[in-house]
């Protein structure tokens, strides 16, 4: 009897597992450390992702602003050329009498550039650097233009009113293509007038050029953020606004621009030459 319960016991001896160190002990606590580093990874890849569609999404609405914002700047340029625009002919004078003083609460441009930094190309990537649209300085000077053109045509209007006032006093049987050089230097200072020449050619000018310029970021801009942003976004939460002056015809008919001054004149009313006056109408467009 004795014999068989020591064997019992040696059999049950034998079905214990030895004693592993490794498994008793640093298994648990490599198992906790993967466990934290398996988790801290996938906090992490999911915090990447989710910055990474932010990202996407605030240059899809950095987009849309800009283009929102050049829309908004065109069709006020748009509004004003259209008072004059196939009116006017070479004669400084009659462009001068013919554009009247424009009546609109048009406001100046006040945008950050810094959210446009994802469209500055790297420096290695020299092909890039020659899009003028991924150019901030670019952009900033089609603001700082438009700012310019507006406070132009508004001293323009200030200046203009009391001087076609006393002109239509001095001759209230003519209508301004009636009226003469000489009628108009004895209404008003010469001086005077010359000035409101002057600011009439200028800010025809650099309306037309701007026009243009505004047009021409709009048709581009956009397939620019599309080539920066990943397309599955886009379509996730896209659109991006594009705009065409083909899909525009009265935009497509301003975009030609006025008929050049006679510089000639110009040239005998300010006392310089041809070349030089040309030279001041200059607008960097050209």
């Amino acid at each position: 009897m004795r014999e068989e319960i020591e064997s019992i016991v040696q059999a049950i001896k034998s079905l214990q597992q030895e004693s592993n160190p490794f498994k008793d002990y640093l298994f648990p606590w490599v198992t906790a450390f993967f466990s934290s580093v398996l988790g801290a990874l996938v906090a992490y890849f999911t915090l990447r992702h989710q910055d990474n569609i932010q990202i996407e999404k605030e240059r899809i609405n950095t987009v849309n602003d800009w283009m929102l914002l050049a829309e908004g700047a065109i069709s006020s340029l748009i509004a004003i050329k259209s008072n004059y625009h196939g009116k006017l002919t070479n004669n400084p004078f009659q462009r001068t009498l013919q554009i009247r003083s424009l009546i609109h609460s048009t406001k100046k441009l006040d945008k950050n550039l810094s959210s446009l930094s994802f469209v500055i190309p790297k420096k290695e990537d020299k092909k890039s650097q020659t899009i003028k649209w991924r150019q901030l300085p670019r952009i900033r000077a089609m603001i700082e233009n438009y700012n310019f053109i507006i406070e132009l045509w508004n001293k323009r209007s200030e200046l203009e009113r009391p001087i076609k006032e006393k002109i239509i006093k001095d001759n209230t049987n003519l209508a301004y293509a009636d009226v003469t050089r000489e009628q108009i230097f004895k209404s008003v200072s010469p001086s005077d007038f010359t000035v409101l020449v002057d600011l009439t050619e200028r800010a025809i000018k650099f309306t037309d050029d701007l026009i243009i310029e505004i047009n021409d970021f709009m048709t581009q801009f956009p397939e620019i953020g599309k080539s920066l942003i990943n397309s599955k976004y886009i379509k996730q939460y896209g659109p991006i606004i594009t705009c065409s002056a083909d899909e525009n015809p009265k935009l497509l008919a301003l975009i030609d621009k006025t008929p050049d001054v006679d510089y000639t004149i110009l040239a005998e009313l300010f006392g310089k030459t041809v070349d030089a006056v040309k030279n001041e109408y200059t607008t960097g467009y050209e």
